[in-house]
């Protein structure tokens, strides 16, 4: 009696049983390929899961259990199915000793893993939402703008610069317009940046932003604003492929064909200080890749 034992890797662990069960027969018949290739005996399988009597039958096979029929084609075998209790040598055999209990303590740590932690996730809490809500409100009493624009709706003026005032009205001392907190401009960059730049929602586009900043806010021409904040957004210009029409196809260098008529030059900053120098210039010949180096300050 011979025995072989190999682990499984983590991506075999998310096989089904019956996947489990052919694999074995497959790293079997790999591991004694010539013994097994040569002989003209019915090689008899035992194992202890039924169902896999059926494979040898017309069954649909999905993509993998087709790889290991092509494999199991070249071998004159038979499956044959016996319990454990009935196969007790085998089954003594493949009992896991005390040894390799951390192994495969180890093993399922890598497999159950936690992805999304607390620290990895930025939520926007209700809490959050009521802080930049109650910024909002302490900044609309106390604006002096905002003081005219409660002074003129007190007057019962229709008009007040360009806006009309019909849709405004005064809350505790608060405008809103429209049922729509009033934001002026000193708030709006904050705003944004709270609406905006959180992880959790990833930079939305112009649209989504737009639609999450009227169910509660209201300033003249905050789509402009948006849109321009967005435009200078650093994480969506880098992260965002630009559909503008006008830029044109972009074009290849040209090859170099004498030694330093072309070069590339790129700076190493943020260096520790050293001499009264902090940043590295560099010049490459694009022909030769000859390169230069010059301290700069």
């Amino acid at each position: 009696m011979i025995f072989y034992s190999k682990s499984m890797i983590l991506a075999e662990i998310n096989y089904h049983i019956y996947d489990k069960k052919l694999l074995v027969i497959i790293q079997c018949f790999e591991h004694w390929w010539l013994e097994l290739k040569c002989t003209e005996l019915l090689i008899q399988i035992f194992i202890n899961h039924q169902t896999l009597k059926i494979f040898m039958k017309n069954k649909q096979l999905s993509w993998q259990q087709v790889n290991y029929l092509n494999i199991l084609s070249k071998f004159n075998f038979q499956i044959i199915f016996r319990s454990g209790k009935m196969n007790t040598k085998i089954d003594a055999l493949i009992r896991m000793s005390l040894a390799n209990v951390s192994e495969l303590a180890q093993r399922l740590e890598d497999y159950f893993q936690t992805i999304l932690i607390l620290d990895r996730v930025d939520v926007l809490s209700v809490e959050s939402k009521a802080n930049l809500y109650h910024q909002v409100c302490m900044i609309n009493q106390t604006d002096e703008l905002c003081n005219k624009y409660r002074q003129a709706i007190n007057e019962n003026k229709l008009k007040f610069h360009i806006t009309k005032l019909k849709d405004c009205k005064i809350i505790n001392d608060v405008l809103f317009r429209k049922d729509l907190l009033w934001v002026f401009e000193n708030m709006h960059t904050k705003l944004l940046q709270e609406v905006h730049d959180q992880s959790s929602i990833s930079h939305l586009n112009n649209k989504r932003i737009i639609d999450l900043v009227q169910r509660f806010y209201y300033w003249s021409d905050h789509q402009v604003t948006i849109r321009w904040y967005i435009q200078n957004c650093h994480a969506c210009q880098r992260s965002k492929a630009s559909r503008n029409s006008i830029n044109e196809l972009h074009h290849s260098l040209s090859i170099s064909q004498k030694r330093w008529k072309d070069i590339a030059m790129n700076f190493i900053t943020e260096l520790s200080l050293s001499e009264d120098y902090n940043v590295i210039c560099t010049i490459i010949c694009r022909f030769i890749k000859e390169n230069h180096y010059v301290f700069c300050h």
